[in-house]
């Protein structure tokens, strides 16, 4: 998890990740509520409202106006981070998705002095059926990556023995099932991208990197799932 990724310009106009090489952009989710913990905030929490990001990569929040004393406008959540995350339905209240995830900076991660952050996102507006199985088929397909290659395994952090190749080798018929599956929620308001939203030129020219304690050559998990 890292606190302000780098934002780049749609044709459209909206703020989205600058994609790693090898990166893509699936979906974009807008009315979305955030709440993080252990940040660098007065209070050490931040909740604003904006737009949710899933690639094949991170989830990448981007809220609609920075906060105003610390700067803070977006947060990533790299998916080989995330552990402990669960679908909400409460009675009262709206769809929530929440969890931890590890800190992508010196001192994180499961061998790291840092803690994981707490987040939570809130669905404010319509309902999660295309959303849903996207996030979760891209957590699957990283876990059993995990689970086959000696990583940390299950959804306690990440593996790097894998390269992207072999990755995107094994999952053209996930995707396309994916993709046939994807429109099933009429009230589901999320936007998927079938073609990139950013110019190629947009792409930051190189593959994200985990924190140090995971080792020299980590870098985030590709799922190779191509919209």
């Amino acid at each position: 998890m890292a606190a302000n990724p780098a934002l780049v310009q749609t044709a459209d106009g909206q703020l989205a990740p600058a994609p790693f090489t090898g990166e893509v952009i699936a979906l974009r989710r807008d009315a979305i509520d955030c709440s993080l913990d252990n940040v660098r905030t007065r209070s050490g929490r931040w909740s604003a409202r904006g737009v949710l990001y899933l690639t094949n990569m991170r989830l990448v929040f981007v809220a609609l106006k920075p906060d105003a004393e610390s700067g803070l406008a977006a947060f990533e959540l790299p998916l080989a981070y995330l552990r402990n995350d669960k679908f909400n339905q409460p009675i009262f209240g709206c769809n929530n998705l929440a969890g931890e995830c590890w800190p992508a900076v010196a001192g994180g991660g499961p061998a790291g002095r840092l803690p994981p952050h707490k987040w939570a996102m809130y669905f404010k507006e319509g309902g999660v059926g295309t959303f849903l199985p996207l996030y979760f088929r891209f957590l699957e397909y990283i876990r059993a990556l995990q689970a086959r290659t000696g990583g940390t395994g299950g959804s306690n952090g990440p593996t790097s023995s894998v390269s992207q190749p072999q990755q995107q080798a094994s999952a053209p018929a996930a995707s396309e099932a994916l993709l046939r599956t994807a429109f099933v929620d009429p009230s589901d308001p999320t936007k998927l991208y079938l073609s990139q939203p950013v110019d190629d030129s947009q792409r930051l020219p190189t593959a994200p990197k985990y924190a140090a304690t995971y080792g020299a050559n980590e870098t985030y998990e590709d799922t190779g799932i191509r919209p």
